[in-house]
């Protein structure tokens, strides 16, 4: 949360907070609008929501984009956004909860009403402990 990255997603510590960073970019540089970027948290990790906890100062952050909406739930966040020539970045916080050893499936992003723009990356194994 303070800017270093994770040199590995195993042996987080129970209750450590991490920043995600979402990354997001058209190799077409064309528009592309209605597309939504998803997130599925592996079991353990729990979103720290904005909207009712007092936000994490993070000045080191210069690139983040401002999604048209996003909606979180208990294991997942969705970003609604559309994409063109610029990158856009997303971040939010999530808390290490629950130790163990667990699966991070991959980020999706997909144009909802264009089925040939999806992208789909980043699965990994990660680990919690006490």
């Amino acid at each position: 949360r303070f800017g270093q990255p994770l040199t590995s997603l195993r042996n987080l510590r129970q209750g450590e907070l991490i920043v995600v960073k979402l990354s997001l970019t058209n190799t077409e540089r064309s528009k592309v609008d209605n597309v939504v970027l998803t997130d599925i948290l592996p079991a353990g990790w729990e979103i720290e929501n904005p909207r009712i906890s007092e936000t994490q100062q993070m000045d080191w952050i210069k690139d983040q984009s401002r999604p048209d909406y996003f909606d979180m739930r208990d294991d997942r966040i969705h970003f609604f956004t559309k994409v063109d020539k610029q990158p856009v970045n997303f971040y939010y916080l999530v808390r290490a909860v629950t130790p163990g050893n667990y699966t991070m499936g991959p980020v999706s992003a997909d144009a909802m009403y264009n089925g040939e723009y999806h992208s789909y990356n980043g699965a990994a194994r990660v680990s919690v402990i006490q």
